[in-house]
């Protein structure tokens, strides 16, 4: 697997699950095989924890955080770190239900209406108690649009958060909104102390500024290019309902692959996930540790920059997409960038994702075809696009080797075709802009991206990239009709009901390739013997707290 940054910050931020089972805050299940391709059959989770252990060294494979604050937080590695830091009013188990977090309990008087009931005893990580002022602060914090947070895309639609008493919050839409209920798991529902974060003010998640939250770790130390360091919170609400193993973590950022696997190796890291393609052959074999992998929610894409009708890309054809759709070698690419921990990808969201109404989603599913390489089809739709030889400019992420490798592959294989592929190789800031900045996305054609969705709903990134106004819609897709299913899926309380509408979008979001599906990342996660309690659980680990299972065997 490519060792690359999940989504947000190439890749940017959604799950492991087994077939549509996400894990969250539990060692997980052992399963007979994980689906990969290559004859690989790892076991999804490690031995529970038995022993305490005073400290864990663990990798953030996709580089330093960049914030700590959950308005701001994007990539993997902002999520991964806070996950163990802050915690959301609701959280997901092991079989991709949602049940209460910080909050005891949520009502619904009405499709507009939720009154969220806020569990007892809770503290933030300096003793004084969470309150419903710091859940309307943190809610409203989230929803600000001067806060410009990702986040916030998901509250639009709420009206008003009060606080009814101390330990009750009421929260008003303005229209249904079935997805924003399930959100509540990610940092959109997460809860920082008010004074703490006015206090920080722009600091607030910094290595200066700090955090305050509930959860079951407190920030120790942040020495920026080196580390971070999280100590047990004596003050955690969960103390005395589960033993909290590991003491402290530290955290480190090696993002080179060889580095990575000598340091798991040699036993000077005790963890890593996502792990690298070339470093396999090592870790598979390693005496000191084992590899576990699982499905996830994640999807490898290329996504075109500009489908708007007057666009001057020729990706904006949507004959010249499916050309160079047909022009990749995703055999290839499935066996040596991933060697065995991806699978074939037929629609934008995979089948990890399907958190519900699975049979609509697989019937919906097997109505499309892995992707196959098809050169004479591609040169054929090339021809009648009257553009045989058309220039596109592909952008890919410097800082990781493999992203490279992938966008080589893929300016080879569609010159084949007919294709003038210039790779444009962007550094760390200018490829995270991809995300964020039209401008960005103005000098390049397409970029590529191991994206993934938040949560197991797949209406919840089809609306994303299939509303012209989503969080992820890149690339100024309009199709009023697909807009229209995915709003009415949007606010559709009824599983089955959702389901239905969205595969209805689904299907035209595929044809017209808004995104081209690359391929299906599994989840892997290195772990060294002396530790158990860890799955390979994506996002689970972005959003629950996965430190406080791990622990000595």
């Amino acid at each position: 697997m490519t060792n690359i940054t999940w989504r947000r910050s190439a890749a940017t931020a959604a799950a492991l699950l087994t077939a549509g089972i996400m894990l969250a805050g539990c060692t997980g299940k052992p399963h007979e095989t994980n689906g990969t391709t290559d004859g690989l059959d790892l076991p999804t989770a490690a031995p529970p924890a038995t022993t305490d252990v005073d400290l864990v060294t663990w990798n953030l494979s996709g580089g330093e955080p960049a914030t700590l604050d959950p308005v701001k937080a994007f990539s993997g590695s902002d999520l991964q770190v806070s996950a163990n830091l802050c915690e959301s009013l609701l959280t997901m188990t092991d079989t991709g239900d949602i049940q209460p977090g910080l909050a005891s309990s949520i009502d619904q008087p009405s499709p507009t209406e939720y009154v969220v009931h806020l569990r007892d005893g809770v503290t933030f990580t300096d003793g004084t108690p969470m309150t419903s002022d710091d859940v309307v602060y943190s809610l409203n914090r989230i929803r600000d649009p001067e806060a410009g947070s990702y986040w916030g895309y998901f509250a639009e639609r709420v009206e008003s958060v009060t606080a009814v008493d101390a330990s009750t919050v009421k929260i008003d839409m303005s229209q249904p909104d079935a997805v924003f209920y399930r959100m509540l798991v990610t940092p959109v529902g997460q809860v920082i102390q008010k004074a703490f974060a006015e206090e920080a003010g722009e600091t607030y998640g910094t290595p200066t500024g700090g955090v305050m939250c509930t959860g079951p770790y407190t920030l120790a130390n942040w020495t920026p290019g080196d580390s971070i360091t999280l100590e047990a919170n004596p003050n955690w609400w969960k103390i005395g309902q589960q033993p909290l193993r590991t003491k402290s973590a530290k955290f480190t950022f090696l993002t080179e692959d060889a580095t990575i696997t000598s340091a798991l190796v040699n036993g000077d890291i005790d963890g890593s996930m996502d792990i690298a393609s070339t470093s396999l052959p090592q870790l598979l074999n390693a005496p000191n540790g084992e590899m576990y992998a699982g499905p996830s929610t994640r999807q490898f894409v290329i996504i075109p920059t500009d489908l708007s009708a007057d666009s001057a890309s020729p990706l904006a054809d949507p004959k010249i997409r499916q050309a160079l759709a047909k022009s990749i070698d995703y055999q290839g690419l499935l066996t040596t960038v991933w060697a065995g921990l991806s699978e074939p990808l037929r629609t934008i969201v995979p089948p990890g994702a399907w958190g519900y109404s699975k049979e609509i989603y697989q019937t919906a599913y097997d109505e499309f075809s892995d992707p196959a390489r098809d050169i004479e089809g591609a040169k054929a739709l090339l021809k009648e696009a009257g553009n045989p030889n058309p220039k596109i400019v592909l952008a890919v992420p410097a800082d990781f080797p493999q992203y490279v490798t992938i966008g080589e592959s893929i300016q080879s294989n569609a010159k084949d075709a007919g294709f003038d592929i210039e790779l444009r190789a962007l550094p760390g800031a200018e490829s995270n802009a991809l995300f964020s900045d039209p401008d960005a996305r103005a000098k390049v054609d397409a970029f590529i991206s191991d994206y993934f969705s938040d949560i197991p709903d797949p209406t919840e990134l089809y609306m994303q990239l299939g509303v012209p106004d989503g969080a992820s819609n890149f690339n100024s897709y309009d199709n009023p009709e697909v807009a229209a299913l995915l709003e009415e899926a949007r606010g559709t309380a009824d599983d089955d009901a959702r389901a239905e509408l969205t595969v209805k979008a689904q299907a035209t979001i595929t044809e017209d390739l808004v995104w081209i599906p690359v391929s299906y990342p599994l989840q892997s996660v290195f772990l060294n013997n002396r530790l158990g309690g860890m799955t390979a659980a994506f996002p689970a680990a972005l959003y629950t707290p996965w430190l406080a299972f791990l622990g000595g065997r």
